[in-house]
């Protein structure tokens, strides 16, 4: 066979096949390439995600998610970052505790004497 027609059937070859999203990471991921300089609003903060450089991206970073939908990159070396980190942290504590006071509630009140 001749160059060319190994390089046609290649092609060929190649282009039938798709690439699986399991070897190369999901394909609608999209990485966080720099960081915003500006601090977001607590009260417009949802959620947050960490990217983490080890994995599919470049940066480590936190994702914010906000409640427009949009995500906000930052790096967690920003002290408002920290701050935000520490009062998500918090706000999740007292809502486990106010869910493992009403399980407990619940219980007692179920329980036959």
């Amino acid at each position: 066979m001749s160059l060319v027609t190994i390089t046609l059937i290649s092609s060929i070859l190649l282009s039938v096949f798709p690439h699986t999203p399991t070897a190369y990471g999901p394909l609608n991921y999209a990485c966080c390439v720099k960081y915003t300089r500006n601090p977001l609003p607590f009260g417009a903060i949802t959620g947050f995600v960490e990217q983490k450089s080890t994995e599919v991206c470049r940066i480590s970073a936190i994702i914010f998610l906000t409640k427009n939908n949009k995500k906000v990159c930052a790096t967690i070396k920003d002290k408002w970052v920290r701050d935000a980190l520490a009062r998500l942290r918090s706000k999740i504590t007292k809502l486990t505790e106010q869910e493992n006071l009403r399980l407990t509630t619940a219980g007692l009140a179920t329980k036959s004497p």
